[in-house]
């Protein structure tokens, strides 16, 4: 009989390092993701599965469960895993459902707001913004007289910087309501609600890590590169633009505390992870939790500096095998920054000219389309298209590529709300 894996929802950034895994250690490999992306992202890169099963909601394990069935797919998948953070819940569903009534309860990812629930529950003093759940975005117009600015407001299931907006003062408040009335998540379909949140000025930092039987061990700490952005209307918007990544062997203690800690609260006990947070006075508060690989090149990245492939180790983890000991590679920093304006490719280009230095990597290249604000399309393309080259440097120390990058970041204008750009 066959081993088969089962990638639900194709990686944004091209990156196919679950498949490639799978191929190598002798699966039969199998894409479910919906036609209109399948189809997108076939006119830039060739997707390396063996069957690629077309549907309409990868985020609906059912629909996932049925469209396989009818694509001859008889035996069970071994392995299943999310490639995007928008269908992380779905396949811990299908992982459920294959799993069967009598095995163990299996690990259901949580979204935004029931991570913040639940760490303001395991511990009231625990640091993480002040909070506040909305269930559309009207409703938080009606609460604008009790709101805290300057303010976030992030949806609670969106993914890839959708939808993320920072609020000054409350006269910005309309003019992001009346966006996000009009923004779609991936695949079409609407979110489940908002947060808004007290804005924390400070360093943002993710930590890259896998955990077996509870145990967690981090591979890599970037420090990130986010950028903010006015549009025409003066709405301010987020885009995470760089990580600049060094080893997590030996970590800070309040990393370290903060990790396992979300770990044991979340009852998070095998797979990959990523943690976002932001140093305020030296303390990490916890921002979010991803129960899988980053995206954004960031694999490539936990590679270059540790030695470690972060998508082989969780992948097997998954398959059942035991965690082998992890060898680290000697310190040093590697950074990539996402470059979408002229500006900062031209002032990218003229510093590796003048120092010989660091490398611009080809972009996806993924077209842009004009599609309407309702296409199941239009999330990807305002997150994940237009990106003109990637800035790739390594040094010793983080310090000097984070300078470098803001540098880069510096050669920023206004982005129309009709432009596309990646978060």
């Amino acid at each position: 009989m066959r081993k088969i894996f089962l990638q639900i929802g194709a990686t944004r950034d091209g990156q196919n390092p679950y498949c490639d895994v799978a191929k190598r250690d002798g699966y039969f490999t199998v894409l479910a993701e919906m036609s209109d992306f399948v189809d997108y992202q076939s006119l830039s890169l060739s997707l390396p599965f063996d069957l690629i099963v077309r549907l309409d909601r990868p985020e609906n394990p059912w629909d996932v469960m049925q469209a396989c069935l009818h694509a001859g797919m008889l035996e069970h998948p071994r392995v299943v895993l999310a490639g995007f953070e928008a269908y992380n819940a779905s396949a811990g569903r299908v992982r459920e459902m294959l799993a069967g009534p009598d095995a163990p309860a299996t690990f259901i990812p949580l979204d935004k707001y029931a991570q913040r629930m639940a760490l303001k529950k395991a511990s009231p003093d625990f640091p993480q913004p002040e909070f506040r759940f909305f269930a559309s975005p009207l409703s938080i117009l009606d609460a604008q007289d009790a709101l805290i600015y300057p303010c976030v407001i992030k949806p609670v299931d969106g993914g890839g910087g959708l939808g993320i907006w920072l609020i000054e003062e409350k006269s910005q408040l309309s003019v992001v309501v009346n966006k996000l009335i009009n923004t779609v998540n991936y695949g079409g379909r609407g979110f489940s609600g908002f947060i808004v949140e007290c804005w924390l000025a400070g360093d943002e930092y993710s930590l890259q890590g896998v955990v077996h039987n509870g145990v967690p061990q981090a591979l890599t700490c970037c420090q990130k590169v986010v950028e903010q952005h006015r549009d025409k209307e003066g709405a301010i918007g987020f885009y995470e633009s760089g990580h600049v990544a060094s080893s997590a062997e030996i970590l800070p203690p309040s990393f370290s505390r903060m990790m396992t800690f979300c770990c044991e609260t979340f009852g998070y006990r095998q797979g990959a992870f990523h943690i976002d947070f932001i140093v305020v006075e030296g303390v990490p508060h916890f921002l979010e939790m991803g129960f899988r690989l980053s995206g954004m090149g960031v694999v490539n990245l936990v590679q270059e500096v540790t030695g470690i492939n972060w998508a082989e180790v969780s992948f097997r983890l998954e398959a059942g095998e035991p965690l082998s000991k992890l060898v680290f590679a000697p310190p040093r920093a590697v950074g990539q920054l996402r470059l979408r304006q002229p500006l900062q490719l031209r002032a990218a280009e003229n510093w590796i000219a003048e120092h010989q230095q660091g490398a611009l990597l080809p972009s996806l290249n993924l077209p842009a389309l004009n599609v309407s604000q309702r296409s199941s399309l239009y999330a990807d393309l305002t997150r994940h298209a237009g990106i003109l080259a990637t800035f790739r440097l390594a040094a010793n120390g983080r310090d000097d590529i984070l300078a470098i990058f803001k540098q880069m970041t510096a050669q920023s204008v206004k982005v129309g709300s009709d432009m596309l750009c990646a978060g």
